[in-house]
């Protein structure tokens, strides 16, 4: 069965969709069988990849509004994955999910296709969202992107509290999380004192790779390819390839 891996934290633009992407593009360099699910109704995931999800006949909102089975919205891309894109329709969808009630439909969608793939990769939206809440009990394990800046880490704070306090004692979750320093700028004192901090406090929950600041990373963006693609020998495509094999171990 897929190994299920959400990218999680309440704060946004501290890399979820850049680490989804790439972690993809490097586990399917590997060989590996993977599945990425955007569960953003901003669609930057399905962006990245070169899909106009406004063009895209099946989505993620349909599995959840009109019971469509979830290998139906499946999509292949040009980089050895598989994508479940994402559309403006997952508002509604967020609109529809009933707190405390729905968490676990996600979980029940994804049984149906987990045996197909090796990995089945989670981006989630920023923000406290019912779809967010969603991937995180889907999950086995978490990734948590945490930019190297001071309000980040509160962000990472608060979604430890919520798992504790929350989700985990609500559906008996036994989760490994893991957080991945990303934006981290060796120039300036701030981000090395901002993982020290951190792995004091969280100790082996900090992955030692790090995702240094870097234009190529909107640059691959921008030209619609994972950097595997887009620049293979740069730094920030070998931190990602070590983190697919720290996830393939």
């Amino acid at each position: 069965m897929a190994k299920i891996v959400s990218f999680s934290i309440y704060k946004g633009g501290t890399g979820k969709t850049t680490s989804a992407v790439n972690t993809a593009a490097a586990l399917a360099e590997m060989g590996k069988r993977v599945l990425l699910v955007d569960l953003d109704q901003q669609a930057q995931t399905t962006r990245y990849l070169g899909l106009d999800p406004d063009t895209m006949p099946m989505n993620l909102a349909q599995v959840f509004i009109q019971g469509v089975p979830i290998n139906l919205t499946v999509k292949k891309t040009d980089f050895g994955f598989d994508l479940v894109p994402a559309s403006d329709l997952l508002s509604a969808v967020e609109a529809m999910l009933e707190s405390g009630k729905d968490e676990g439909l996600l979980r029940e969608k994804l049984d149906a296709i987990e045996a197909d793939y090796d990995f089945v990769l989670l981006d989630t939206p920023p923000g406290k969202d019912k779809l967010t809440f969603n991937a995180i009990v889907a999950a086995r394990q978490i990734i948590v992107p945490v930019s190297a800046e001071r309000m980040a880490v509160d962000g990472l704070a608060d979604l430890i509290k919520h798992l504790h306090t929350v989700l985990w004692p609500k559906y008996e979750l036994d989760q490994d999380i893991r957080i991945l320093f990303t934006k981290y700028d060796a120039t300036t004192s701030l981000s090395p004192g901002i993982v020290k901090s951190a792995r004091k406090i969280y100790r082996e929950n900090v992955l030692p790779m790090l995702i240094h600041s870097a234009v190529a990373f909107p640059r691959s963006y921008e030209a619609r390819k994972p950097m595997i693609h887009f620049a293979p020998s740069h730094q920030g495509t070998q931190a990602y390839r070590e983190l697919a094999a720290w996830l393939a171990q």
